[in-house]
This record gives structure tokens, C-alpha cells and sequence, in this order.
């Protein structure tokens, strides 16, 4: 555990964390996501709040795993794994969890409308031209006018810096 360059923790059932390899302490202390209270439990950035870790405690204890995105400011996207880990012989004793972080992988998809701030509808828009889709045959996939793709190709071209569809669909396949 202790040489895995992936961070690695073991909490009980009240968050509190029992170990903690170098790169989960290394997360704690930079408080990338992560933070213990005053108690010694571990919280997760949810939404802009620490939220306690034990929150999720029964859940996991039910389900056996957990995965959860991760706030990290100014990074890749992360998310935590939590699995539950039996803490003894009594089947009903309660559970300690095994918790590790991982970035997440994005789709392109993802990637455009996190770089570009497209819309969900840009995005599958240009996923659509990129395959080599015509507008008018995009639309009909879409269900919309010719005139609302080209809307969206319009403001498409304003987020990119771009002035035409094959300056457009070049950048993207970029991403």
C-alpha cells in the first residue's frame, strides 16, 4: 500500500481514516478534494461543501462499492472508488471502507464541452460533423431546423475562434 502512487485510504465506519498511503496524505494535506475534521474523519468536496465521508458509509456497506466525482479546484476530473472492507468474523459487524482516487477519463464528447464550453447539444452536434455528418442530415438526427444547426454552428465558430465548418471540424478532431 504504501508504494502505490495511487492514493489509497482505509476509514471506519465513521470516516475516521485508520491508514493512508503517501499519496492519500499528500491529498489530505493539500486538501485536493479532500479534508479531515477536527475528529480525524475524512470529508469530500461535493458541490462546493465538505461533505462527511460517513454519509455514504451505509450505502457502500450494502451496495459493496461507490464511486463518486471528486472536487478538485483547477485539475483533471476525479473521482473516489469506495468499496466496502468486512471488519471482522461477525457478519454483522460494521464495515471499514477502502477508498481510492482516480482521474476520470473523459470522452471527447466531455473534452469539447469542458474546453469549449459547448452546450450538451453542441457537442453532439459536432461529434456529427467530425464523423462527417452534413448539417441538414444532422438536423434530421436531431430532430430540429437546418436553422438551429446553423445557429448552433454560428455560435460554435464564436467559442473556437473559428470561421468555417472545416476549420471547425479540423480543431476538433484536435481535442
Amino acid at each position: 500500500m504504501q508504494r502505490l502512487e495511487t492514493p489509497l485510504f482505509v476509514t471506519d465506519a465513521d470516516g475516521a481514516v485508520l491508514e493512508a498511503n503517501p499519496a492519500a496524505t499528500r491529498r489530505i494535506e493539500r486538501r485536493e478534494g479532500l479534508w479531515l475534521d477536527a475528529g480525524g474523519r475524512l470529508a469530500l468536496r461535493q458541490a462546493g461543501r465538505w461533505v462527511p465521508l460517513s454519509r455514504w458509509h451505509a450505502q457502500v456497506a450494502v451496495g459493496g462499492e461507490l464511486v463518486l466525482p471528486l472536487e478538485v479546484e483547477g485539475g483533471a476530473p476525479m473521482q473516489i472508488t469506495l468499496r466496502a472492507m468486512p471488519a471482522g468474523e461477525d457478519a454483522h459487524a460494521a464495515c471499514c471502507l477502502l477508498a481510492t482516487i482516480e482521474r476520470v477519463q473523459l470522452t471527447r464528447t466531455d473534452a469539447m464541452r469542458r474546453r469549449f464550453r459547448f452546450t450538451r447539444t453542441q457537442a453532439r452536434l459536432a461529434e456529427m460533423l467530425c464523423a462527417g455528418m452534413r448539417p441538414t442530415h444532422a438536423a434530421e438526427q436531431l430532430g430540429v431546423k437546418i436553422s438551429t444547426v446553423r445557429t448552433h454552428v454560428g455560435q460554435m465558430y464564436e467559442k473556437t475562434g473559428t470561421h468555417s465548418q472545416a476549420q471547425l471540424v479540423a480543431l476538433l478532431h484536435a481535442v
